[in-house]
């Protein structure tokens, strides 16, 4: 018998959404999220990010940014004469939108300055 037959089956078992499983292989490593924040404000060579990253190590940092390129959320171009420069992807772009809730989020719960400082534009 069905539930609409008078029979009572019980809450839906709650499911975690694979989606934001997914995000957060990428998201949850420490870092990975200011990273994208910074490079959402421009493009920069590593040791621009070494300065804006305030504590990370890098070995930390190389570690990272190789992790983002490998998600497809970064990209890496030599310039001449040998710089490497880093930027996010259209779909960095779209993570760092997202993440500029989260800022605005963090934002209404702390004393900390406006998310329209940071590469998140909010």
């Amino acid at each position: 018998m069905t539930e609409a037959q008078g029979q009572h089956t019980g809450p839906q078992p709650l499911r975690a959404s694979p989606h934001l499983e997914s995000a957060f292989e990428v998201l949850g490593r420490k870092w990975n999220a200011v990273i994208i924040d910074v490079l959402a404000q421009r493009p920069a060579r590593f040791g621009e990010l070494r300065a804006a990253v305030a504590g990370i190590s890098d070995r930390m940092l190389s570690g990272r940014l190789r992790e983002l390129v490998d998600a497809g959320l970064v990209t890496h171009t030599r310039l001449p004469p040998g710089p490497t420069a880093y930027a996010v992807t259209a779909d960095g772009k779209a993570l760092a939108l997202a993440l500029g809730q989260v800022c605005a989020w963090s934002q209404r719960r702390t004393a900390m300055p406006a998310c329209a400082e940071s590469g998140t534009g909010h």
